[in-house]
């Protein structure tokens, strides 16, 4: 037997009453499945059902599509915390509501929690299209609207989806997303990697390199496995941020490898998100004493190459 909700989920999640009535739905089918919270009205002549992603309710309600940070959420793409509903809509749209009134008209204050941008892309109707924008549209999003520091992030986080078999982007696509991209951001490209499995990583690795030390992303030790990072022959460093080294499991896992790097005659430094974000100075502090031991004694073997020397460390660390 068909169902009104598959129908609507199989179609693109949201569909118009037109469509739906072409389907064999009558207005009373609808008015009757609204009434009883199976579908909901998101803007007029448009419906849904209530397990739609409510970022996805709310952009298509503005009149739009998700982009930015909250499309590549929407993909499960690793991206920085934001507070704010990024949404593109169509140059020459009309009529946009606000996020949770389709009655009334978008208003300057709704500015405070959505960031709407306007593209000459139509919706065209079709898929995902309907309610987000592709990886790669997101990913130029991202470029024409933000720091240079979340741009990176997020294109090693697309880099990095594609490798695991998830959403995102391959090599090739950065030329199609630069191609779109202002000059500005252009000298970017060269410090995208990829290999980070966080963002948390390319933070890392983009501040370690501005301070003048080496660092090189997810470096395989035998009977270890990969970790985060490497800046001197047997010096390591994790970034554990909470949502992967806050149960009492990965901590004791955290610890074991620790000690397994150790039993190779290497050490592992240890950073946390707050770390990295308000005491940097400490961080390369701690990085500068390590690495000044690591190139006086006989590097381990153990490990993998490192040739690189620790060049001249930058004075201003904060």
């Amino acid at each position: 037997m068909r169902s009104l909700t598959r129908d609507i989920v199989d179609h693109g999640l949201f569909v118009k009453r037109a469509a739906l009535r072409a389907r064999g739905w009558s207005d009373g089918s609808l008015r009757g499945a609204v009434s009883r919270g199976t579908i909901v009205r998101v803007r007029t002549g448009w419906y849904s059902v209530p397990s739609a992603p409510q970022p996805a309710v709310e952009a298509f309600r503005i009149g739009g599509r998700l982009t930015g940070l909250s499309c590549l959420t929407s993909y499960g793409i690793w991206t920085p915390a934001t507070g704010k509903l990024h949404v593109s809509v169509p140059s020459a749209a009309r009529g946009l509501r606000r996020p949770t009134d389709m009655r009334a008209r978008l208003d300057v204050l709704d500015g405070v929690r959505c960031r709407v941008t306007w593209s000459d892309e139509a919706i065209d109707g079709r898929g995902d299209c309907v309610w987000r924008t592709g990886v790669r549209e997101a990913l130029v999003h991202i470029l024409n609207n933000h720091d240079r520091v979340t741009a990176i992030v997020c294109l090693d986080a697309a880099l990095h989806s594609a490798q695991e078999n998830g959403v995102g982007i391959v090599l090739d696509d950065l030329d199609w997303i630069f191609a779109r991209a202002p000059l500005r951001v252009q000298p970017w490209r060269h410090e995208v990697d990829g290999r980070a499995a966080a963002g948390g990583e390319t933070e890392f690795r983009l501040k370690a390199l501005a301070a003048g030390i080496p660092f090189v992303p997810q470096p395989f030790v035998t009977g270890v496995g990969r970790l985060d990072g490497q800046i001197g022959p047997s010096t390591f460093v994790e970034i554990d941020g909470k949502d992967w080294h806050d149960d009492s499991l990965a901590f004791e896992a955290d610890r074991e490898r620790d000690l397994l790097v150790a039993s190779k005659n290497g050490r592992t430094l240890r950073f946390s998100y707050a770390l990295l974000r308000k005491q940097w100075g400490l961080c390369v502090r701690a990085m500068v004493t390590a690495l000044e031991y690591d190139y006086r004694r006989e590097p381990s073997t153990a490990f993998p190459h490192f040739s690189e020397r620790m060049p001249r460390v930058r004075r201003r660390t904060g």
